[in-house]
């Protein structure tokens, strides 16, 4: 959809590329120049140009350092960096073309939603890192690496470096002052601030900048000045990650710490380092077949009926209690009377999932991996911090529903002759009745739930997975399992790494407790295997080169390999076997393998780098 503008300066350069590029209208401006949506008219596709304003392309030097940062930045050629197609000069407007990426800036997503979940920060990390890296092996320092620098692909998650505008050659002569400070003050690197030379450990602090807030919601440093902000970069040691958002992990933690490190030295030393330290945090989600994604999402459409309906006769069993020859037993199994219809509707959802051929760790695995996305959409979906208002509504809400249990359990009794007071104490009920129901709606319409944040996000699922984790789970799936199970089913839609995975996920759970406190690095060195073999596989499908399509193979045999052997260990010890050193030596060698695995890629990254060819990623 084009957008009218009026501006000239918009409507000269539309004029300037008429007949090779259609402007659709402003993406956003920064210091460097102005960004526009466009098509490119020869190959029919969306294009993003970025123009240096005439006014700024006037003065000494600048379109110069302009047009050359643009064609140096044209020469990066990264998955994780977005591409730049042309540099141009015309009619006065100095400008580059790269590719549209669809999705918003890391800047903008952190203002509407809040902070990343460390799984998705970790990847976010671990991707600039390696965009970086790339760069820095070009001799490129990007000198700006912030937010609103990053994309984020709206399909695949994928993050994208951009805006080389003021990245120059490190080994480069300046064209400006050699004082000048050039990037932004909340991104800094003490170096930077301090005006001296930088190098490629200077991007990585300001991505550990980067990471702190997309894990935290809020920069390391701040002040009301950037004169104050650049002295706390350079003299100040930055807060403990850990200190500021509790909930991220403390491996991932120490890495963004490690990062804010005032030394250069005492950072990582290359974007490679930091992404290899990053890439056992973060590996994508298992892919869950339809038939157990139903079974975990589908929720029965008569909860609320049957909600209701126990509310109201759980308020009939509390006025009943204490009532001499009170029939609190029959309306308190009215109240219960759901649970019956209920169990039904979730043993039919079970059995359809074990009829197609799925099992009880099929059905475990699936419901933590959904618990753990349900609690981060609902971490998104309810602030951390609700509106005054909805929280009053809230409130209102749980005192007259609490003033209507109290008279509930404890019934007014009145003397025959006033009867008036009953309708009274009636009119007073109704009342009660509506204003819990309008504080409820309003407290709704706020967007803040009757059940805390907190509260609700470790309730989500909770009662599901401590029922199909239980001995009486496991007994009810044996009752609803068909006699021939359709094998075929398993096969077709997880690869050999992720059902040796789960396997050995499920033997271990099940080992005593003592066993499974000395074997505690399992769960992790499984985990690491099946990422390496999911990596490998991912390769193959993508590459062409014979060679490093053979690579790949040993490469997934080995980590498949590895993995069998672990669960072949692990079910020995539940044979009765009780010697650990056996999978205590396994574990020992599947280590060492993905050590192995991870200094060959990394080494193959580099090599890669040196040739100039793209590794995907």
């Amino acid at each position: 959809m084009f957008v009218m503008a009026t501006d000239v300066e918009f409507i000269a350069l539309q004029e300037a590329l008429a007949g090779e590029y259609s402007i659709e209208r402003e993406l956003g401006r920064g210091g460097m120049g102005i960004v526009y949506l466009a098509r490119e008219v020869q190959l029919d596709r969306l294009v993003a140009i970025k123009v240096l304003p005439s006014t700024r392309a006037a003065q000494e030097g600048l379109k110069e350092r302009f047009l050359r940062e643009a064609r140096m930045a044209a020469g990066l050629s990264h998955p994780h960096i977005v591409p730049i197609h042309r540099v141009g000069e015309t009619r006065g407007f100095v400008f580059f073309v790269m590719a549209y990426v669809s999705g918003d800036t890391l800047g903008a997503r952190l203002r509407q939603r809040g902070p990343l979940s460390p799984d998705a920060a970790a990847r976010m990390l671990r991707e600039v890192a390696w965009a970086l890296a790339y760069a820095h092996g070009r001799g490129i320092v990007h000198r700006d690496v912030k937010p609103d620098n990053i994309l984020l692909e709206a399909d695949s998650g994928r993050a994208l470096v951009t805006d080389f505008g003021i990245a120059r050659a490190a080994t480069e002569e300046e064209i400006t002052d050699p004082g000048r400070l050039m990037g932004t003050a909340h991104f800094m690197s003490p170096e930077q601030a301090s005006g001296e030379t930088v190098d490629g450990r200077s991007d990585l602090y300001s991505l550990g900048v980067v990471g702190f807030l997309a894990l935290s919601g809020r920069v390391p440093f701040d002040a009301p000045s950037p004169a104050a902000l650049l002295l706390k970069h350079v003299h100040e040691p930055a807060p403990s990650l850990t200190n500021m958002a509790s909930g991220v992990p403390p491996r991932l933690a120490d890495v963004v710490d490690r990062c804010l490190a005032k030394r250069p030295a005492d950072r990582f030393a290359t974007g490679e380092d930091l992404a290899d330290a990053l890439t056992s945090m973060w590996a994508p989600r298992r892919q869950v077949p339809m038939p157990l994604r139903l079974w975990a999402q589908q929720r029965d459409p008569m909860r609320i009926v049957y909600f209701a309906w126990s509310t109201l006769f759980t308020l009939g069993t509390l006025s009943e209690v204490g009532r001499p020859g009170g029939d609190w037993p029959i309306t308190l199994a009215f109240a219960l009377l759901p649970i019956i219809p209920s169990a039904l509707f979730h043993a039919r959802k079970a059995q359809r999932a074990l009829d197609a051929g799925y099992t009880l760790s099929d059905l475990r695995a699936t419901l933590k991996e959904w618990i753990a996305q349900r609690r981060e959409e609902l971490k998104f979906e309810h602030p951390e911090h609700p509106s005054l208002g909805g929280r009053v509504l809230r409130a209102v809400a749980w005192g007259a529903a609490a003033v209507i249990g109290l008279f509930a359990f404890t019934p007014l009794r009145l003397p025959v002759f006033m009867v008036g007071a009953v309708n009274i104490a009636r009119a007073v009920g109704l009342a009660l009745v509506m204003t819990a129901l309008a504080g409820a709606a309003g407290a709704n319409a706020f967007g803040v739930p009757l059940v805390g944040r907190t509260l609700r996000r470790k309730l989500e699922g909770s009662l599901r997975s401590l029922f199909w984790n239980s001995k009486v789970g496991a007994l009810f799936s044996r009752l609803l399992a068909p006699k021939h199970v359709a094998i075929a089913a398993e096969g077709a839609y997880r690869p050999t790494e992720v059902a040796l995975s789960l396997a050995a996920d499920e033997l271990f759970d099940a080992l005593p407790k003592a066993y499974r406190q000395q074997l505690a690095s399992l769960p992790a060195t499984v985990r690491e295997l099946e990422t390496h073999a999911a990596d490998a596989r991912r390769r193959l499908d993508e590459l062409t080169s014979a060679e490093l399509r053979e690579k790949a193979k040993q490469e997934l045999s080995e980590a498949v390999t590895m993995l069998e052997a672990i669960r072949l260990d692990l079910l020995r010890l539940h044979g009765g076997a009780m010697d650990l050193a056996p999978l205590t030596s396994v574990l020992e060698r599947a280590q060492q393998l993905g050590d192995e695995l991870q200094a060959l890629n990394e080494g193959q990254r580099i090599l890669d780098a040196e040739l100039g060819i793209s590794t995907p990623v």
